[in-house]
């Protein structure tokens, strides 16, 4: 029964009813993936992150005894120790992110925000610095890399203001978030990457040094895997003004077919820089992507 409640707590069909970015986060990393962020940095750093029963023979220096005094109870103060290492959440909030068709649990934004709400909080847990940059033709968004729990709350408050607006600028967008990156960094970047495949690589040059690691997750809506069901349908372009009419069925293999080529060809481009590309489903539980998060993150 419990493995069942676990992946309930996984699933965005059940995750993109919590608003409150901050609940949706400890609901999936505390209550669904419990053991997702053993590898949490603990010692005397200058943020204090919970209390813990002492221990005989530890330092009386950690005691609260103001907890002492009003229950009579011996426990420890303990402080999330502070990395030199920072995780850089990159989004694309253009106007195809608001794509949601029926079979999907919610929008590819809303789906990426959740992802990145879920980072953020292990990455703070890890006591890394942690930014988030998001644009389409503009910059919406820009909070540099810094640690701390005012820096989270920044992030989730962020998440919750962003919107589905405006073309995919990818060479606007990375020129600018590149030049302020820092010295070390792991940079996640989510986008359905419907655009720019043939530029995107050169941007991300910067993954062949050692001193970063690129994580590409592509978000996609089940309807842009295989096409909705239906006799006959109008797609309307959600970043211009073309419209085509036409079934579904008729062109189904084909289109399937194009669209495993493109995440191929997508995959080849990237790799030849060293930046690692995930394909995610928006009704594809969440587990996945932050194992696949927390493994690179322990590589560096």
């Amino acid at each position: 029964m419990a493995a069942s409640v676990d992946q309930n707590l996984l699933d965005p069909a059940h995750l993109h009813r919590i608003e409150d970015y901050s609940l949706l986060a400890r609901v999936v990393v505390d209550g669904a993936m419990p053991g997702i962020h053993r590898s949490l940095r603990q010692g005397r750093g200058s943020e204090f992150y919970q209390y813990r029963p002492y221990t005989r023979g530890e330092d009386l220096k950690l005691v609260d005894w103001k907890v002492f005094a009003k229950r009579d109870e011996l426990v420890s103060k303990t402080f999330q120790e502070s990395t030199n290492f920072t995780v850089c959440l990159v989004m694309d909030v253009s106007a195809s992110m608001g794509y949601e068709g029926k079979r999907a649990s919610c929008s590819k934004l809303r789906y990426a925000s959740m992802l990145a709400a879920c980072f953020s909080y292990l990455a703070h847990r890890q006591g890394d610095r942690l930014g988030l940059f998001a644009y389409s033709d503009e910059v919406k968004e820009w909070i540099r890399p810094r640690a701390g729990s005012g820096q989270l709350n920044r992030i989730y408050s962020a998440l919750h203001g962003l919107e589905a607006q405006g073309v995919n600028a990818h060479d606007f967008g990375w020129d600018r978030m590149v030049s302020g990156l820092p010295g070390r960094a792991m940079v996640v970047f989510l986008s359905d990457f419907l655009e720019a495949e043939d530029s995107l690589a050169e941007k991300l040059r910067f993954s062949l040094s050692s001193r970063y690691e690129t994580l590409c997750l592509q978000v996609l809506d089940p309807d842009e895997i295989d096409l909705p069901e239906a006799d006959a349908l109008r797609f309307a372009e959600l970043e211009g003004n073309r419209e085509v009419s036409t079934s579904p069925p008729a062109i189904r293999e084909k289109y399937k077919n194009e669209m495993a080529g493109f995440v191929e060809d997508l995959d080849e481009k990237l790799s030849a820089v060293s930046a690692e590309l995930e394909t995610l489903i928006t009704n594809q539980d969440l587990g996945y992507a932050l194992r696949r998060f927390l493994g690179m993150r322990n590589r560096k």
